[in-house]
Formats: C-alpha cells, sequence, structure tokens
C-alpha cells in the first residue's frame, strides 16, 4: 500500500503546524489579510501532503535497499531533496497569491524553504525520536 497511516500521520502532522507556522509569519511580514496567506499556505499545504508521501515513500524504499542510517548528513540529504523538488510546484503558487513577479516569488520561496528546511530537519528529528520511543518500524 503506497499511502499508510503512518505515513498519513506523518504529512498531516507536519503540514498542520507548518501551516500555522506560515499562514501568520506572511501576514505579519508582508502585511496582507490572514485570508490570502492562509489560503496559499493551504494549497502549499495539499501540495506539500502528496509530494510528502510520495517523497517520503520512495526514500524509505531506499533507504531499506541502501541500508544507510538516519544520520545527520541523512537527514540534511533527505530535507534538502524534499523541499527542492517541493520549490517546483510552489513557485508559481507564491507569485500568483501574493501578487509578485516570478523572480520575487523565487526569492520569497527560497526565503521560506530555508525556514522550513530547519523546521523540516527539527520535525523529522522528533518525529523519528517518537516512532523509535513508540516502537513503530520506520518501514511500513
Amino acid at each position: 500500500m503506497l499511502i499508510s497511516k503512518r505515513r498519513l500521520v506523518h504529512a498531516l502532522s507536519y503540514e498542520i503546524i507548518l501551516l500555522i507556522i506560515i499562514a501568520i509569519a506572511l501576514s505579519f511580514i508582508f502585511e496582507v489579510p490572514m485570508e490570502t496567506t492562509g489560503s496559499l499556505g493551504i494549497a502549499m499545504a495539499v501540495t506539500s501532503v502528496l509530494w510528502n508521501m510520495l517523497f517520503n515513500h520512495y526514500f524509505e524504499k531506499a533507504e531499506q535497499k541502501y541500508k544507510f542510517k538516519r544520520t545527520i548528513p541523512m537527514r540534511i540529504v533527505h530535507a534538502i531533496g524534499f523541499e527542492g523538488g517541493l520549490m517546483l510546484a510552489t513557485i508559481p503558487m507564491v507569485a500568483y497569491a501574493m501578487q509578485m513577479t516570478l523572480l520575487e516569488a523565487v526569492i520569497l520561496d527560497f526565503s521560506m524553504t530555508m525556514c522550513i528546511l530547519v523546521y523540516t530537519f527539527i520535525f523529522q528529528w522528533c518525529y523519528d525520536t517518537i516512532e523509535q520511543h513508540l516502537g513503530i518500524k520506520a518501514i511500513s
């Protein structure tokens, strides 16, 4: 099964926390209505949930096949791969919602991505720790 309960919980918890952070931060920084930043956040979150489940499915298959450990360098590779792929889809969304040029959207999306890389690293580490504590297997 491509989408397990484990992956669904992982993706949704990641996105809900991030959605709250992004909607509030962008509304405050750019002085735009929370409805605009919230809608952008939801569109990005839906895209990200789908990408998250797909990316992590294949990441874990590679992890199983090549027997690599979730070390700090591997967590960095995971975060960069996930966010880099996601940026390809989100830049046009940012440009449209924030009424920016594509170049401005690239700069904003890249800036958000740098912040999200830190969030992703911390979230993954915490999530893995919780799963390990609960005895949940990483490969499902």
